[in-house]
C-alpha cells in the first residue's frame, strides 16, 4: 500500500483529536458516541479476533514456538495485557481537592492513551489490511474508536485536554504512522501488537459505554454493530 494513503489515514485518525471537541456540542452527541462504540466492537469480534486466532495458531507451531513462554497463549495474554491496563487506568490514580485528577495520574493515562494512538497508527503500515477496502475499514472503526477515547478524556474532567493534550495523542497518532515507515518488527512481536491493542480497544469499549450513569444508548450500539458486522462480513467474507 503507498505510503500516501497511509498517510492520509493517520491524518484522518489525528483529526479525531483535534476536531471531535466540535462533536461535543451537537445534541445527539451521546448516540454517536454509542453507534463508535458498536463499530468498535463489530471491528474487534468480526476482524480482529479471527486474526489473532489466526495468528495465535502459527505462534503456537511455527518457528517462533521456542521463543515465548506459554506459546499456546502468547496472543491471548498480550489481549489481556491490553484489557488490564486499560482497566487499571480507569479505577486507579489519585483525586485532588477540587475533584479533578491528580496532576500525576492525568499524565500517566493520557501518556498511555498516546502510546496506545501511536500503536493503532502504527499498523496503518502493517498487517492490518490487504487492500485500499480494509484500510479504509479499519481507518473507520478506529476513527469511531478514538472518538470514544476523546469522549473519556473530556468525560472524566481532564481540563487541560481541551488545550494542549488533545494536540499531543493527535501528534501520537502521526508518530505511530512514521514510526511504522521507518522500522520493522518481527512477526511474532507484530501479532502481540495486535492482541494488545484488540484487548486495549475492548476495554475502552466497554468502559466508556456501559457504566451506569453515562448514557448509553442501546439501539443505536445494536444497529452500529449490526451494520458494521454486515459489512465485514461482505468485505472480508
Amino acid at each position: 500500500m503507498p505510503y500516501p494513503y497511509t498517510l492520509a489515514a493517520a491524518l484522518v485518525l489525528a483529526s479525531i483529536y483535534v476536531f471531535g471537541h466540535r462533536l461535543r456540542t451537537k445534541s445527539h452527541h451521546r448516540r454517536w458516541v454509542s453507534v463508535a462504540a458498536g463499530v468498535s466492537v463489530a471491528w474487534v469480534f468480526v476482524d480482529l479476533l479471527p486474526e489473532i486466532s489466526e495468528n495465535q495458531a502459527k505462534f503456537s507451531t511455527g518457528p517462533h514456538r521456542g521463543m515465548a513462554i506459554f506459546p499456546e497463549q502468547a496472543i491471548y495474554l498480550a489481549a489481556m495485557l491490553g484489557f488490564v491496563l486499560f482497566y487499571a487506568l480507569y479505577i486507579a490514580g489519585g483525586v485532588a481537592e477540587d475533584g479533578e485528577p491528580s496532576g500525576v495520574f492525568s499524565s500517566l493515562r493520557v501518556a498511555a492513551f498516546a502510546g496506545y494512538s501511536a500503536l493503532i497508527a502504527y499498523l496503518l503500515i502493517h498487517n492490518v489490511w490487504r487492500d485500499a477496502t480494509t484500510l479504509v475499514l479499519y481507518t473507520l472503526a478506529m476513527s469511531f474508536h478514538f472518538l470514544l477515547v476523546d469522549h473519556s478524556l473530556f468525560s472524566d474532567r481532564y481540563g487541560a485536554y481541551e488545550g494542549r493534550l488533545r494536540w499531543m495523542l493527535a501528534m501520537s497518532v502521526l508518530a505511530g504512522w512514521f514510526v511504522g515507515i521507518m522500522t520493522a518488527i518481527p512477526d511474532q512481536w507484530m501479532a502481540r501488537i495486535i492482541g494488545f491493542v484488540s484487548g486495549g480497544v475492548l476495554m475502552n469499549t466497554v468502559v466508556v459505554e456501559l457504566p451506569e450513569g453515562r448514557g448509553g444508548r442501546f439501539w443505536p450500539f445494536a444497529l452500529a454493530a449490526a451494520a458494521y458486522s454486515a459489512v465485514l462480513l461482505i468485505v472480508l467474507g
